[in-house]
Formats: structure tokens, C-alpha cells, sequence
């Protein structure tokens, strides 16, 4: 058996320590993004103190997600500081239990939790959020948060064998399908005897009032159509072809958090399809792998604090000490997964390197303090 009945007894205190710490932090949360939801929606619309709450409650899935490592290691302080209060760690101890042992529950735990958070939690709170900021531009009459990418609108770019067109606009629409003030920049392929290069000659800029993407084309309304040494001509209507998906358009301009887990692989695919950089979500979907690592390590490292005998002193110290290292971890795996964003290193190294490290140090000190 993986679990005997002290080791059950064990797993039953760091659920209960981790479900607390849990509601604790959520209602902390809950209440401050009601009272933002207050503060800025209510400044744009009249809105009750329900709909606050329910705009929170959207949010709060990926607020779970963030907060998570933190939730399992104050968790494992509570639940190993009581254990050690109570004189029941010395008594398994004494008893001949191993601490590795009684460390397991809280590392099968955290791992739980972990897979949990990645194939669960990280694509509701995606789906959620994405309702979130839909209900709020429709409360506040805004466009959809997360829309325009850049500060001088928005940048696309399509291409085949054969051209490249890139694509700017000022604004977007609120499903994200429709753009307005576009300007089409087309770019054509250079042959050399029959042989396609690597360089491209312009052909044409289209300048219409809205591109509306339907399924495999791009529908422009009041064009101008500008040649080269031809005068402009103007159209009322015009078709180009696309392969960009209207259901993955709004998505292009969505922070990676907002993609969920099950949708990443798909969605990086297209992106890089279009020729757009998708590096950020490369890395959120290599971070999202190493995140029950993270966990683990978390956990180990919470528990590891409160081995110490209560009657020697200085737990509270250790305490400090760990949770400082769980800081230390934290942002450093926020600043590697930046790296690995921007090229600078190998991303399942930035991904993985933190946490592997962290769990190995906290395995290395358990060692240590149980087997000399």
C-alpha cells in the first residue's frame, strides 16, 4: 500500500490546512476585486454590488491559479507547525516512521493539486476570464480588453509561397472578426530564373473602412486600391483570401494566461502559421508542464521548515526562512520564464531549471536532516 493509516491521518491534516489557507486567501481576494470591480466599472456604469461579484467570481479561477504555490506552502507550514505543536511528529518519529514518510502525503498532494491547476483550473479560469472582459466592455461600452496589442493599433500578417500581405488596423470589433481603418500592405515573392528568394517587391496597398474575416477571405468594404505608378481605384467592395481562423483572431491578442491549457497547442500552431511570433505562449505552455514541479517543490519546502523539534526553538525563524526562499523561487521563475520568452535561453530549460532545482535542494535537506 502507498498510504498506511498514519499516513492517512497525515494527508487528512494537509487537505484540511491547505482547503483553510484556501478560503482564507480567496475571500481576501474576492472582496479587494469587488471592491475594484466597484471602483472601476462602477465609474463607467451603474452596476450592483451582485454584478460586482459576479465579474469577480469570473475572475477568480485564474487568480486561483496564480496564488496556488503560495496556498500549498503556507498550507504545508500549518499543517507540519500543528503536527509538530501537538508532539505528533516526534511521536511518529519515536514510533520509527520515516520522515520521508510522513512528507509524502503533502508531496502527493501538491502534485495532485498540481495536474489539477493545469488541466482543470488553468482552462476554466482561461474560458471565465475571456467572459469577464466580454461582460465588462458590454457594461462599460469599451472594446474588448486585450484587443488592440500594440499602441498604434493592430498588426497582422498572412503570407503564402508566392506573397505576404501585412494588415493594420486602428480597432478591432467586439468579436474580434472585424477591423476598421484597415490599411493592406501586399508584398510579392522575387524570382530568380524560376527560383523563389528570399525577397520581396511591393505590389499594392488596399485601404478600406472595415475587413469583416469570413471563412477563407477577408471581406473589404469601401476600398482604395493603390498601384504603383497607376491612379488609385476605388471599389465598394473586395475579397482577399485568408487561412486565418475567425475563431482564433481575438485570441492573437490575448495575454498567454488567457489561452487555456488544452487550447495552447492548437492555438501556437496557427499563430505560427500566420507568421506571427508565438514565443510567449510557447513559454506559458512550457511553464504550465513544469507548474506541478513547482508544486512539489513548494510544498517540500513548507513542510521542511517545520521539522524541527518545537521544544528546541527557532521554528519561527525557519518559517521566515522558508517562506523567503519561496519567494526567491517564485521570481525567479517569473524572470527565467522571461528569458525563455525572449529567446535568451532554451525554454523547457527556463521552464524546468527553477523548479528541478528547488525540489532537488528541498530533497537534498530532508536527506540530510533524516539520514546524516
Amino acid at each position: 500500500m502507498l498510504f498506511n493509516r498514519l499516513q492517512f491521518y497525515v494527508f487528512r491534516q494537509c487537505v484540511a490546512a491547505v482547503l483553510m489557507t484556501l478560503g482564507v486567501i480567496l475571500a481576501a481576494i474576492l472582496l479587494v476585486d469587488v471592491v475594484e470591480q466597484l471602483r472601476t466599472v462602477g465609474g463607467d456604469a451603474d452596476i450592483s454590488v451582485l454584478t460586482a461579484i459576479s465579474l469577480s467570481l469570473m475572475k477568480l479561477p485564474m487568480l486561483t491559479e496564480h496564488t496556488m504555490p503560495f496556498i500549498i506552502l503556507v498550507g504545508a507550514i500549518i499543517a507540519y507547525s500543528r503536527l509538530s505543536r501537538l508532539t505528533e511528529l516526534p511521536a511518529m518519529r519515536a514510533a520509527g516512521l520515516s520522515a520521508w514518510r510522513f512528507l509524502t502525503p503533502m508531496a502527493v498532494l501538491a502534485l495532485l493539486l498540481g495536474l489539477f491547476a493545469v488541466f482543470v483550473l488553468n482552462p476554466v479560469g482561461a474560458h471565465l476570464n475571456e467572459r469577464f472582459e466580454t461582460t465588462r466592455a458590454s457594461l462599460t461600452g469599451a472594446p474588448v480588453e486585450g484587443i488592440a496589442a500594440e499602441r498604434n493599433g493592430v498588426w497582422l500578417r498572412q503570407g503564402s509561397e508566392t506573397d505576404q500581405i501585412v494588415i493594420h488596423a486602428d480597432t478591432t470589433g467586439t468579436e474580434g472578426i472585424v477591423l476598421n481603418s484597415v490599411d493592406l500592405f501586399e508584398f510579392e515573392r522575387i524570382y530568380t530564373r524560376e527560383q523563389g528568394t528570399n525577397d520581396f517587391t511591393f505590389r499594392r496597398r488596399i485601404s478600406a473602412d472595415t475587413a469583416t474575416l469570413k471563412d477563407g477571405f477577408w471581406e473589404l468594404i469601401n476600398v482604395v486600391e493603390q498601384v504603383p505608378d497607376q491612379a488609385p481605384v476605388h471599389r465598394d467592395a473586395l475579397s482577399i483570401p485568408t487561412d486565418l481562423d475567425p475563431a482564433k483572431l481575438l485570441d492573437r491578442f490575448a495575454a498567454p494566461s488567457t489561452v487555456g491549457f488544452w487550447r495552447l497547442p492548437g492555438f501556437i500552431a496557427q499563430t505560427e502559421r500566420a507568421g506571427l511570433d508565438a514565443s510567449r505562449y510557447r513559454m506559458h505552455f512550457q511553464s504550465l508542464l513544469a507548474s506541478p514541479i513547482l508544486y512539489v517543490a513548494m510544498a517540500l519546502i513548507g513542510a521542511l521548515v517545520c521539522l524541527r523539534l518545537a521544544r528546541l526553538g527557532g521554528t519561527g525563524q525557519l518559517i521566515a526562512w522558508g517562506a523567503l526562499a519561496a519567494i526567491i523561487l517564485y521570481f525567479v521563475t517569473e524572470i527565467t520564464s522571461s528569458l525563455g520568452a525572449a529567446g535568451a535561453t532554451s525554454m523547457p530549460i527556463a521552464a524546468f531549471t527553477p523548479p528541478l532545482f528547488a525540489l532537488f535542494a528541498a530533497l537534498t535537506a530532508i536527506a540530510y536532516m533524516e539520514d546524516g
